[in-house]
Order: C-alpha cells, then structure tokens, then sequence
C-alpha cells in the first residue's frame, strides 16, 4: 500500500476530471465516496480510464448497486478502490427507458460477472455484453424483479414489519 495521504472526495473528483479531461461527468459527495453521474455512452471510457490511468488505478470493482428510481427510471451505482493509491470512489449511471440497457464490466473487472446478474435479475438492469446473464437466486424461468418499487409483493412486506408505524395499522 501507498504511504502517500489518501485522497478526500473533493480531490479525487479533481484529479479523474485532469486526467480523464475529455470524458463528461457530474461530481458531488455522499457521506462515504466521491459520486460521478456519467451518462451511459461515456460509462465504458470513463471506467476504463479510472482502471488504466496509472494516477487513478482503481483496481477493484467493490459493488454495484441497482436501484429503482420510480418515474426517473433505473440506476446503477458501483463502488471502485485503488489499492495502489487508497482512494475510492463511486459512479452513478442512469439506465436509459424503456430498455435499461448499461454495458457489461466483466470484460473490465471480473467481479461485475455476479454483481450484474444479482442486478439484472433483482431490479431488471440488462448488461449487454455479459458473458452469462442467467438468474442467481430465482428460477430460470421466473421473470419478475423484487426490488422494483412496484413490485406486486412490496405491499406485503410493508405489512410484514419493514415500514415504520404503530403495529397492527395499515400502511
């Protein structure tokens, strides 16, 4: 590991935008990472230059977080870290409606083979260019996305306990 200082979130934004300077991306903080919106036609390039760029190195894909933003559609958000220089950061991308579609990272970070499979059967991201886009937790043939907010069950598990309130009142 570096014995060099680790990077705050406001310097690492600074320093992807000098040196990835023709690749656009919207930068703000969150309470753990650096957060750039990239939209999807510059995802794959400015992923790219985060793992390549031997000042940003970020050499491992930590997560990928899919979410469903209602009427604003789909979002994907992944976490990467540099070993090497010990900062972190995170990218946000919208899935463009109705398809959803985001590129595939797998040819880029092994790790994203799971973590796009667990997303695209959860929430119904689809990533072209996966090598392996079958289901991890449900049937094969089963073709519905839990964690979409307008799933048929989530009234279900509101009453079960997961949403705040006085027991025994409906949500």
């Amino acid at each position: 590991m570096s014995s060099e200082p680790v990077i705050g979130e406001p310097e690492i934004a600074a320093l992807v935008r000098e040196r990835l300077p023709d690749i656009p991306f919207e930068a703000s903080e969150t309470k753990t990472y650096a957060d750039l919106r990239v939209a999807p036609e510059h995802f794959l390039a400015l992923v790219t230059g985060l793992r390549d760029d031997a000042e940003l190195a970020f050499d491992l894909l930590r997560n990928i977080v899919a979410l469903d933003m209602e009427e604003a559609g789909l979002e994907a958000k992944y976490q990467l870290y540099s070993f090497p220089h010990g900062h972190a950061l995170q990218i946000t991308v919208p899935a463009p409606i109705p398809s959803c579609e985001l590129p595939s990272l797998t040819g880029l970070y092994p790790a994203a083979n799971w973590h796009e499979r667990e997303a695209a059967e959860m929430v119904g991201l689809v990533f072209t260019g996966h090598p392996d886009p079958r289901n991890l937790l449900l049937e094969e043939d089963l073709r519905i996305h839990p964690l979409r907010k307008a799933h048929p069950l989530q009234k279900a598990e509101i009453l079960q306990g997961i949403e705040d309130g006085p027991p025994g009142v409906e949500v």
